[in-house]
C-alpha cells in the first residue's frame, strides 16, 4: 500500500513542535511588542486593546489544536508509510516511543516543585504572581525575563488552595522540555536513540549545583528556559558544523535556491534562540557560547590538524595581552587573588580543588561530573565533539583572557562576593555526555545487546548504588537525593500558605505582621501586600510594641494583619538540604514558627479581633481595631 501525499504544512507543522522551542516564540514577540506600546497585561484596564494574558490564552489554546492535528497526523503517517519496515521509536507513533517519557514525567512530578523555605523557589514563585499586581510589562520587577509572565498565564488565575498542584504540573512540562533539548543534543553528537535516552536519565540525576538538582532548584525560574534555549542553540550550531566538508557545505549552501533556504531558516533559528535565551537570563548566552566555541575549533580541527596549534597559540596571545593591557578591576589584586578565586595567572584557579574557585566548580560538577570530565578527556584524543563541549568551560575558565573581564563584571555586580556566579558557566557542560558517548566508542558493536540485556541489570544497579552513596555535601555534591526527595510540607509552607488562600474578607492593600518565613508566603502568594518583620527590629516583638504600633499607625483601623503561627505547624525538625549545601541554617524554617505567644501578647494588648477561629491547623489571624 503506497502512502497517501502528506500535506505541505504537516513537515513545517510538526518540526515546529519537534523543535522544543519554535511554538515559545510568538509569546516572545507578542510579549516586547506589548512592553514597547505599554499595552496593558491584565484585564480590567479599559483600554481598546486586549489585555496580554487574554492574548497568551488564545495562543495556548491554538497551540492546543495545532499540537493535536500534529500528533494526529504523525499516527496516521506511521501507520500509513511502509517505507521504512523498522522505523524509529521515535519516528512511530507507539507506546515504545512515549513510555520513556511519561516515565521520565513520573521522576519529575512526584516529588514535585520545590518549594522547601527559605530556597530561591520562594522568590520565583512570588515573581509568577507579581504579574497580577501589574498593569504593564515594564511595571514588573523582573519583566526583562519574560518566562515568569508565560508561568503567570498557566498558573497566575488559578486560586492559591489549587495553585502548588498545577504548579507541579507546569514543573513537569518545562522540565521536560529541556530533557527533550538534550536528547536531541545527544542525537546530533552521533550517539543512539537508546543511548542518547539513557544519556537524558544520567543528567537528570547528576545535574544541579551543590546539594541541589538543577530541575528541582531552578524548574519554575527563568533560567531553565535559558538552559533550553541555550543547549537548542549548540545542537544548532552542531547540526551545521557536523558536515563532511565545511567549505564544500558552505558552496553548495549558496549555489542553490535550496541552500539559501536552508542557510536562511538557520540564521532565522539561531536569532530567535538569541532573543529567546537573551530575554530570560543572560548566564544562557554565556552558556552558550561556550558550547558553540567548542563546535567550532572541534569543527576547525577536524577540518586542519594544525588548527589546534593556532588555536593554542591564539589562547597564549590573548592571555597576554589580557595580563599586561586589559584595564582590571581593582579587587582581582586586592581580593580575588589573595583570597583564592584567581590562579597566578589570573585566570580562575580551578585547579585547585582546595580554593574556593575549586569548591565552586566542585559543585556543578559533583565527583561523579568529574569522572565525566576525564571522560571527555579521553575523547579528545580523537578529537570528538563530545570532549570539547565537556573541556571547554573548564578551559576558557582558566584562561586569563576570559577570567579577568568576566570576575570584573561580577564583581561590580553589586558586591565583590558576586564572583561567586562565574560557576554557573560550568551549567554548559552536558552531564553524563562523555561517559555515554565513551562507552559507545568501547562498544561500537556490541551497544544494542549491552543495552538490552547487561545494562538494565548490572549497570543500573551499580550506577544507583554509586549515586545513592556518593555524600550529597561538600566536597562530592551529590545531586541525585534531591532529584527525587519530596520535601515536608511543613519545611514547604504549606499550611501557611492554604492559610493564607483561606483568609476572608481581606481588606484592600493590607499590612502584614509576620516573622519572615510566615510572612514571606504571603507575600509570594499576594505580591501586591506590605510585610512586616518584628524580628527585624532587634528585640523580641512584645517588648517593642511602641516600634510596632508607630508603624502600623498609618494603616489603621483597619488595614492589618498579625500573623500569629501555631507551634504544631512545624514537625521537621531540621533541613537536610541546608544541612547539605550549607546554604541556610538547619533550624531556620523553625525560626518562622517562633514567636507566637509574642504576637498573641502584642494582639491582646493592643485589643485586636481574630479575623477567624483559632484552629489546630492554620495560622491565627487578626485584625488591627
Amino acid at each position: 500500500m503506497e502512502s497517501s501525499p502528506q500535506p505541505v504544512s504537516e513537515p513545517l507543522l510538526r518540526r515546529y513542535f519537534y523543535s522544543g522551542w519554535a511554538f515559545f516564540m510568538p509569546y516572545l514577540f507578542l510579549y516586547l511588542l506589548y512592553y514597547w506600546r505599554k499595552w496593558p497585561v491584565n484585564p480590567g484596564s479599559g483600554s481598546h486593546v486586549p489585555s496580554l494574558l487574554h492574548v497568551y490564552w488564545a495562543l495556548h489554546a491554538i497551540n492546543m489544536i495545532l499540537g493535536l492535528l500534529t500528533l494526529c497526523a504523525w499516527h496516521q503517517h506511521s501507520r500509513r508509510s511502509t517505507l521504512n519496515p523498522q522505523p524509529s521509536v521515535f519516528q512511530s507513533f507507539s507506546l515504545s516511543a512515549f513510555l520513556p517519557w511519561v516515565l521520565l514525567a513520573l521522576i519529575f512530578y512526584i516529588p514535585g516543585a520545590y518549594l522547601e523555605w527559605p530556597s530561591d523557589p520562594w522568590e520565583h514563585l512570588r515573581r509568577i504572581n507579581e504579574w497580577s499586581a501589574g498593569a504593564t510589562v515594564g511595571a514588573h520587577s523582573e519583566w526583562y525575563k519574560s518566562s515568569y509572565f508565560f508561568a503567570y498565564s498557566l498558573v497566575g488565575e488559578i486560586s492559591a488552595i489549587h495553585q502548588l498542584a498545577w504548579l507541579d504540573v507546569y514543573y513537569t512540562a518545562i522540565c521536560l522540555l529541556l530533557c527533550w533539548q538534550y536528547y536531541r543534543l545527544a542525537l546530533a553528537t552521533g550517539l543512539s536513540e537508546r543511548l542518547s535516552m539513557i544519556f537524558v536519565l544520567l543528567q537528570v540525576l547528576l545535574f544541579g549545583n551543590s546539594a541541589f538538582s538543577y530541575y528541582r532548584y531552578y524548574g519554575i525560574s527563568s533560567s531553565i528556559y535559558a538552559q533550553v534555549g541555550s543547549v537548542a542553540l549548540v545542537r544548532l550550531g552542531l547540526e551545521a558544523a557536523a558536515k563532511k566538508s565545511l567549505i564544500n557545505g558552505l558552496r553548495t549552501s549558496f549555489s542553490s535556491f535550496a541552500g539559501l533556504t536552508s542557510v536562511f531558516w538557520f540564521l532565522a533559528s539561531a536569532c530567535c534562540l538569541l532573543a529567546f535565551t537573551a530575554s530570560n537570563h543572560t548566564q544562557g548566552l554565556g552558556i552558550a557560547a561556550l558550547g558553540l566555541s567548542a563546535v567550532v575549533i572541534w569543527r576547525l580541527i577536524a577540518w586542519k590538524r594544525s588548527a589546534f596549534w593556532w588555536f593554542a597559540a591564539a589562547m597564549i596571545a590573548l592571555s597576554a595581552i589580557a595580563i599586561w593591557k586589559f584595564p582590571r578591576d581593582p579587587n582581582l589584586d586586592q581580593l580575588y587573588r589573595p583570597q583564592g578565586w584567581l590562579s597566578p595567572w589570573y585566570g580562575f584557579n580551578i585547579l585547585s580543588l582546595k580554593s574556593p574557585a575549586g569548591d565552586r566548580m566542585l559543585q556543578i560538577l559533583g565527583t561523579i561530573g568529574v569522572v565525566n570530565l576525564v571522560a571527555g578527556l579521553l575523547l579528545l584524543r580523537r578529537n570528538n565533539a563530545v570532549g570539547w563541549l565537556t573541556v571547554m568551560p573548564m578551559l576558557a575558565l582558566s584562561v586569563p583572557f576570559i577570567a579577568i573581564p568576566l570576575s570584573g563584571v561580577l564583581g561590580n555586580r553589586g558586591a565583590p562576593i558576586n564572583i561567586v556566579v562565574f560557576q554557573r558557566m560550568f551549567f554548559a557542560i552536558p552531564p553524563g555526555l562523555a561517559l555515554v558517548s565513551l562507552f559507545q566508542q568501547l562498544f561500537p558493536k556490541n551497544q544494542r545487546n549491552f543495552c538490552a540485556k547487561c545494562l538494565p541489570l548490572a549497570t543500573v544497579g551499580a550506577a544507583l548504588v554509586v549515586f545513592l552513596t556518593v555524600p550529597a555535601g561538600g566536597p562530592h555534591y551529590n545531586h541525585t537525593w534531591n532529584a527525587f526527595f519530596r520535601t515536608p510540607d511543613d519545611l514547604c509552607m504549606k499550611a501557611a500558605w492554604l492559610s493564607h488562600a483561606q483568609l476572608p474578607d481581606e481588606p484592600t492593600d493590607p499590612l502584614f505582621v509576620a516573622t519572615t518565613g510566615i510572612g514571606w508566603s504571603k507575600i509570594a502568594q499576594h505580591p501586591g501586600s506590605t510585610l512586616f518583620f518584628p524580628e527585624r527590629t532587634g528585640c523580641v516583638p512584645a517588648a517593642n510594641l511602641s516600634a510596632i504600633r508607630l508603624v502600623l499607625a498609618p494603616h489603621a483601623p483597619a488595614n492589618a494583619i498579625v500573623i500569629v503561627p501555631r507551634s504544631n505547624l512545624l514537625y521537621t525538625p531540621y533541613s537536610f538540604a541546608a544541612l547539605c549545601s550549607l546554604h541556610w541554617l538547619p533550624q531556620e524554617t523553625a525560626l518562622a514558627f517562633a514567636g507566637a505567644n509574642e504576637l498573641r501578647l502584642m494582639s491582646s494588648a493592643s485589643g485586636l479581633k481574630p479575623l477567624s477561629p483559632e484552629s489546630d491547623r492554620f495560622t491565627y489571624f487578626s485584625w488591627w481595631k
